[in-house]
């Protein structure tokens, strides 16, 4: 994945939009996927009053921009070519201040404030850092965060029972990319209290969050020297290079997924190409009766009154052709089978228990988010294997990767049956492995 791969995509995307050529259905969809390419992924910071925020914000914008002891409001930070400044006051005027001078700011007593600054690290993430003077606040702030989190940072010492309560609010969407920072773990260290604390959260958290990562942040920012020098065992030490680098990678698999989709999208409306200019010497070519108008947009498809036409049979007709009946599986397959198998039925379990407890469009949501994790899990199962397994784990690789795409674009247009034809991919591709053990 390139950044030219990725501008190509979205402006493609732009033009099939500006043709008339994506269904009115997938076109909010489409927009949010434009916004996922080209926007820097938002980064959001939680955690009450002390917990180190604003040192965390300070090590990934790569400057000193939240000095100590300031108290700012909740405040957002993207790039832009200028230092500017704005915010709302609590009776909801609104204000300006020339650059960003954090002094200034703080003595306006806003309850919102949005910042442009031009840093490099902005390019590719912007930042919220939520002021939350308690718990309670900081619950209230959870749910307003979560439609403007792209990678959530929850910053604490201890995960005490109010901060868990705050966090149960926040939608399963934001806890996929979720990471807890045991922030001032070089203090903590010191007092002999880190390993404790680590114990204690893990038991509490580590099933609501990506990872749970120690951080000196003060001592990650000292690695960087005023020359632009880094101490790299230092900021290893520090936990500063495991932070950066699991950022990173969400940031990565979150351009790769929007490209992903963006294909799927693209290969089904796919922009009219750009007319090829004829030669001045070319001779007219006969006239012929056109088979179609190549300029006019694709038609929208229209469901049928029960059920739209389904996205399922696709992958069913797919799954089916992969089932080898040449030859039987290796070892190496049956092995590779047996355990996707049991990945398979510890999902649908899951996914099913979660039906059971929730109901809703947004529950549909997660669980086709599932099905779509559990498809490039497969993905990446069967590719461990390399070539070991034979023609077989070839051509179910072939049939998963079909099933990828075709959940992608369920994921998008997310009407009524969307859940049930992501379910169903799966069960076709449990089945045809079950059939293969069989034979």
């Amino acid at each position: 994945m390139t950044q030219a791969e990725t501008a190509a995509a979205a402006a493609s995307l732009r033009q099939a939009l500006a043709e008339g050529r994506i269904p009115a259905r997938l076109q909010s969809g489409t927009g949010t996927l434009l916004e996922q390419l080209e926007k820097p992924v938002a980064v959001t910071l939680f955690g009450l009053a002390g917990s180190g925020k604003s040192s965390v914000a300070n090590l990934l914008l790569g400057s000193q921009v939240i000095p100590a002891g300031v108290s700012l409001p909740t405040l957002q930070i993207s790039g832009g070519g200028t230092a500017a400044c704005s915010g709302v006051l609590a009776d909801g005027s609104g204000f300006s201040l020339p650059g960003f001078d954090t002094g200034a700011l703080a003595a306006r007593g806003a309850v919102f404030a949005e910042a442009q600054l031009p840093l490099p690290a902005l390019n590719q993430i912007s930042l919220l850092e939520i002021s939350a003077p308690d718990a309670s606040a900081l619950e209230r702030a959870v749910p307003w965060a979560a439609q403007r989190t792209g990678i959530a940072l929850w910053c604490t010492q201890d995960f005490t029972p109010a901060e868990q309560a705050a966090w149960a609010r926040a939608p399963e969407q934001m806890k996929d990319g979720a990471f807890l920072l045991v922030t001032k773990a070089d203090e903590l260290a010191a007092q002999d209290r880190l390993a404790p604390a680590l114990a204690g959260i893990q038991d509490a958290a580590s099933e609501q969050f990506n990872g749970i990562l120690p951080l000196a942040a003060l001592e990650a920012q000292a690695a960087r020297a005023p020359d632009g020098t880094v101490d790299r065992d230092r900021l290893r030490r520090s936990g500063g290079q495991a932070l950066i680098s699991a950022i990173m990678h969400e940031v990565k698999l979150r351009r790769q997924a929007a490209l992903d989709q963006a294909g799927v999208l693209l290969a089904k409306y796919a922009p009219a190409p750009a007319p090829v200019p004829a030669a001045e010497t070319a001779a007219p070519p006969p006239p012929v009766a056109p088979l179609a108008e190549p300029d006019a947009p694709l038609a929208p498809e229209t469901p049928a009154p029960d059920r739209p036409a389904p996205v399922a049979q696709a992958p069913v007709a797919a799954a089916a052709s992969a089932a080898p009946q040449d030859a039987a599986l290796s070892p190496e397959a049956r092995l590779a089978y047996d355990q996707a198998l049991d990945y398979l039925s510890a999902q649908g379990r899951s996914m099913g228990q979660a039906l059971q407890d929730s109901t809703g469009t947004g529950s549909s949501s997660q669980l086709i988010r599932t099905a779509l994790k559990s498809v490039q899990w497969l993905d990446s199962h069967f590719e461990e294997y390399g070539g070991n397994g034979g023609n077989a784990l070839a051509e179910i690789r072939g049939a998963v990767s079909e099933a990828e795409d075709l959940i992608q674009l369920i994921q998008v247009e997310q009407d009524g049956t969307s859940l049930f034809d992501a379910t169903s991919i799966l069960l076709q591709l449990k089945r045809d492995m079950q059939a293969q053990l069989a034979a």
